[in-house]
């Protein structure tokens, strides 16, 4: 019987990818739209956030400006605050890129970073050291080598406070710039779609649909409210996210920041809110700033920047952030002065290199 079948499979065999195609096309799911080129490093001059500890339960002590202070209170907002919007937490919006990617190849045009896991300060400043990654270079325009530290060794602590700062600053840059990248992957996308849609919406396809539809989801709002979306779906300037970092987290030596990466001041249940690696905390705050009714003030002077042709202030778009911190303006004016004081603006026009 073995026999008399095989033939019959074989036979099949040859037809079988013919057979494939036939049905793609007869269901009009055609994949031979073309996308737009990519190019991702005009638009990375921007920045990330911070982080809660334990200490930060207690009085804020930065009211006299020191430039190395302990962790913050983060403002905790609970999901069901009132909104027009769906909103789901930030865990389940930040990772990734959801079930579907975008379609075409704007994802294979991201750079990948290389993932390192310093056990110690000095080890990680000798990796930075053996591949000449020194923050003077980059902020002559020299790109930002593509390394992802997961984790800040624990005895930053021991060190003093400029080469601690330098280090943070250094270690998180890549991370925020990776994190920014996915983030303008899906903005090429969605604008792309929101043109076709408006142009020529027969022929937006089955996959491009379901794609906006996942997009739309994992930053809960409607996906007919297509420029709510296109609000939500930016980046976070460089400056913005590195000041906060360092602000909310000690410049990565708060016991939060050790124990659980928590660099951003994200509080869960009373408590700072643990992160599997730097990565996934910087992801969470991103997503954070783009999603929860607390910060539709950023989202809008983004906006209004981006109408205008203007590039991304972190500067500036801090002070949109007055519900960031139960501090409200006093926090922006101290996280402004981490700017001036460390030049982090500089780091908005950072770009990741492609080796």
């Amino acid at each position: 019987m073995q026999s008399a079948i095989w033939p019959a499979v074989e036979r099949g065999r040859q037809y079988a990818f013919a057979a494939v195609w036939a049905a793609v096309f007869a269901t009009g799911v055609g994949l031979s739209e073309p996308l737009p080129s990519l190019d991702v490093a005009p638009y990375l001059s921007l920045a990330p956030v911070g982080t809660a500890s334990a200490a930060a339960l207690e009085p804020p002590r930065f009211l006299a400006m020191n430039a190395a202070p302990e962790a913050l209170v983060f403002v905790r907002y609970d999901v069901s605050e009132p909104d027009d919007t769906f909103h789901r937490s930030t865990r389940e919006l930040s990772f990734g890129h959801g079930r579907f990617a975008a379609p075409g190849n704007a994802i294979r045009r991201q750079v990948q970073l290389r993932q390192i896991s310093p056990r110690t300060a000095d080890e990680l400043a000798g990796f930075f050291r053996d591949v000449a990654y020194i923050l003077t270079d980059i902020r002559q325009g020299e790109a930002v080598p593509p390394i992802k530290v997961e984790r800040v060794p624990a005895d930053l602590v021991n060190k003093d406070g400029n080469e601690r700062k330098a280090l943070f600053i250094t270690a998180l840059l890549p991370v925020v710039l990776e994190v920014n990248q996915r983030v303008l992957a899906d903005r090429e996308q969605l604008l792309y779609l929101r043109d076709k849609m408006a142009s020529e919406p027969m022929r937006v396809s089955p996959i491009e649909r379901i794609w906006l539809e996942d997009l739309a989801d994992r930053y809960g709002t409607p996906v007919d409210r297509i420029d709510e979306l296109v609000r939500r779906v930016d980046v976070v300037p460089p400056s913005m996210a590195i000041a906060q970092g360092g602000v909310e987290s000690g410049w990565g030596t708060s016991p939060a920041a050790r124990a659980g990466n928590a660099l951003y001041g994200q509080i869960r249940s009373g408590s700072p809110q643990p992160f599997t690696n730097v990565g996934e905390a910087t992801d969470a705050y991103i997503a954070n700033l783009n999603t929860h009714p607390a910060y539709a003030g950023f989202r809008a002077a983004r906006a209004a920047l981006r109408e205008r042709g203007e590039n991304l202030d972190g500067y500036n778009l801090i002070g949109s952030l007055l519900r960031y911190s139960e501090l409200g303006q006093n926090y922006v004016k101290f996280v402004r002065q981490i700017m001036r004081e460390n030049e982090l603006t500089d780091f908005d026009r950072a770009r990741l290199s492609s080796f």
